[in-house]
């Protein structure tokens, strides 16, 4: 029996090797999942464009059968237009990623080196210094930079059937960027597609527990995504799965509203939301105690 290892990188990213069990049917050989690369940014932008285009064309032609043939000319358009504006926006990502990583490796790099040349040196030694605080906070922000993940699934024939994009965001913010928001970054999962003759056998799930795992890795509470508002068999298999909702759209969406779904994870030892929670618990306590 094949033996498929999931290894995770420096970013604590699942590789290559997990396989998404039963997602093709009786019969049929499991599918694996893995991480994008920059190689992967115009398949896995085709992919999404052709569900993205087939989906807002639909509902148009249920409702005028006639107007097919200038559709389909629409849908090709629109089509490409996503490929192009997605390939170019996943590349950027992926880079971005990558830039961050190497920065950040070195800023460490540079807090050890920094840490051992003044340990007999200083007192309190080299973190209780301001350019350790500094560093530290480059570190951070770098390493926030660096969570940012496209999982994609494919077949034995290296063709790409679905694939899911996660990164850390505001999802409830009340203004969409480039507008600051005081809210909290939170994993977020969004452009879930899969490939319409893998459909209903299981590979949504499949990706979304994949999610869930990777947002383990990065120390979230929570995993969040949007769903429109007319698509209930989404939203059914959302709610079956633990999500549960949170919030609709603001104002300024006016083509299509979506719910804002959220489900809680278990809260891992080391995540920064339990110091969040036990700030903000201590906080309450001394409030009521001066009272």
């Amino acid at each position: 029996q094949r033996q498929h290892k999931c290894r995770a990188g420096r970013q604590g990213v699942q590789r290559c090797c997990a396989q998404v069990n039963g997602a093709t049917g009786q019969g049929a050989k499991p599918l694996r999942v893995r991480t994008a690369k920059v190689r992967d940014c115009g398949p896995v932008s085709r992919l999404c464009a052709e569900v993205f285009a087939r989906e807002q064309t639909d509902l148009f032609r249920k409702q005028a059968p006639y107007l097919d043939a200038w559709l389909s000319l629409l849908e090709d358009w629109y089509s490409d237009q996503i490929t192009k504006e997605l390939t170019k926006q996943l590349a950027k990502s992926l880079a971005q990623k990558q830039l961050a990583t190497r920065e950040s490796q070195t800023l460490k790099l540079r807090y050890e080196t920094a840490e051992k040349r003044t340990a007999t040196q200083l007192v309190g030694g080299f973190a209780s210094t301001p350019a350790a605080r500094n560093l530290r906070r480059l570190i951070a922000t770098k390493d926030a930079q660096r969570m940012f993940c496209c999982l994609l699934a494919e077949n034995d024939d290296g063709e790409i059937v679905a694939s899911v994009t996660v990164s850390m965001t505001v999802p409830d913010a009340k203004l969409p960027p480039p507008f600051p928001t005081r809210g909290v970054q939170r994993f977020y999962i969004g452009n879930m597609v899969v490939r319409e003759d893998y459909r209903r056998k299981g590979l949504a799930t499949s990706m979304l527990r994949e999610c869930e795992k990777l947002a383990k890795r990065w120390n979230c509470d929570s995993t969040w995504l949007h769903v429109g508002v007319v698509s209930d068999g989404a939203q059914s298999l959302y709610k079956g799965l633990g999500y549960s909702q949170k919030g609709v759209d603001p104002w300024y969406y006016v083509l299509e509203k979506r719910y804002l779904y959220c489900k809680e994870l278990p809260l891992p030892p080391n995540s920064k939301f339990r110091r969040i929670g036990e700030k903000s618990r201590g906080t309450e306590n001394a409030a009521l105690s001066e009272r």
